[in-house]
């Protein structure tokens, strides 16, 4: 079992990497998506700033999961993240259906959706199993064993960000075509 949960922990710390540095780059698209949810006139203007905090978060919590396997508050940190995303996935299914969920910034165009329900609960359920301890043996890093592996984080946070910026960039000017014809 502990093999099966460090799998989990590192897919499902991968996966938060990667999706927020993909929202990093269209935070602006994402920032549409929790005005979805946000009540303008509650605190006008927040919506920015909560998706710059949600990505920010699935940037730190992906990677204190790859680099402290052992970590037990980060594991729980990302099991919340992850049940809150099932949340949103819920909510934006039952009020928001069909519209754009921005989970992955420009890199995915998936909508809010039965099975973005399920994707959600498939990546709580590995953040759930993560939990379970993996043993020492295949835990214990070094300072830079730990090092290579922030070090590896940011890399795809980065190459996540570089692909969702390019697919955006390519994707407004074909956007902007097919409302003239």
């Amino acid at each position: 079992m502990g093999v099966v949960a460090l799998a989990c922990r590192a897919a499902v710390a991968v996966l938060l990497v990667a999706a927020g540095g993909a929202k990093l780059a269209d935070l602006a698209g994402f920032a549409a998506t929790v005005r979805q949810f946000w009540p303008a006139r509650m605190w006008p203007g927040a919506a920015r700033r909560v998706a710059a905090a949600i990505a920010a978060a699935e940037l730190a919590l992906g990677a204190a999961s790859l680099a402290w396997p052992r970590a037990r508050w980060a594991g729980l940190g990302v099991l919340a993240l992850s049940a809150g995303f099932v949340i949103v996935a819920v909510a934006g299914y039952r009020w928001h259906r069909g519209r754009p969920c921005r989970c992955f910034g420009a890199l995915s165009n998936r909508e809010f959706s039965l099975a973005g329900i399920g994707r959600a609960g498939l990546v709580a359920l590995a953040a759930a199993v993560a939990l379970a301890p993996a043993g020492s043996l295949f835990t214990r890093l070094s300072l830079p064993g730990r090092l290579g592996l922030l070090a590896g984080a940011l890399l795809v946070a980065l190459a996540a960000r570089a692909a969702a910026a390019s697919l955006a960039a390519v994707s407004a000017p074909q956007a902007g075509r097919q409302g003239v014809s």
